[in-house]
């Protein structure tokens, strides 16, 4: 199955700048225990199942809530380029990583191309963020670009997520290097 993103719609665009260095940032994408600390929505348990992090691997995760079913999503990486890119396709998925409907968006598209650019900025670094649907009938197009105000919304509380994680290591990590500390600190998003 062909997974390129189909050229002829429009595509959600994001851009975010967070402040610690791209390095930083790229750990937090390919470490499946730093993914699990950010990734998923605010008060849920995250668990990853399995990463296999290089072109044609797949990242299968969990969100689990409070009385509901465990949630779960896959991404098949497409291409990684580090730390400068990453693309992948991301579906909603069943505990095997099968693909599966959204459960509460019946007609979201199976598949969702993103291309995910990351570049050095001043105090930071920089995410570009593309994401088109892949084979997906003209309701899931639909869909897809109906919702992306949601979309924003959910990838900026993400990104939040990100920020609020990564703050936190680089203060963990300035302070074990001026204590010389070799205990591992828990890093608790703020």
């Amino acid at each position: 199955m062909d997974m390129r993103a189909d050229p002829r719609r429009v595509a959600f665009a994001l851009t975010h700048v967070v402040a610690v260095p791209r390095d930083s940032v790229w750990a937090a994408l390919s470490n499946p225990d730093r993914f699990a600390r950010w990734w998923g929505g605010e008060g849920a348990q995250k668990r990853v199942a399995s990463m296999s992090f290089h072109p044609g691997g797949r990242l299968l995760y969990a969100i689990d809530r409070p009385n509901e079913p465990p949630r779960w999503g896959r991404w098949v990486y497409r291409d990684i380029i580090e730390p400068a890119r990453l693309v992948f396709v991301a579906s909603c998925a069943d505990a095997n990583g099968g693909v599966t409907r959204h459960p509460r968006v019946p007609h979201w598209p199976r598949y969702v191309h993103h291309t995910l650019d990351l570049a050095d900025v001043a105090g930071g670094t920089e995410f570009r963020l593309c994401s088109r649907p892949v084979h997906a009938s003209e309701e899931e197009i639909r869909t897809f670009e109906d919702r992306h105000d949601s979309l924003h919304r959910d990838l900026a509380d993400a990104w939040a997520r990100l920020d609020a994680y990564l703050a936190g290591e680089i203060e963990i990590q300035t302070e074990k290097e001026s204590n010389h500390a070799s205990r591992t600190l828990p890093v608790v998003p703020r």
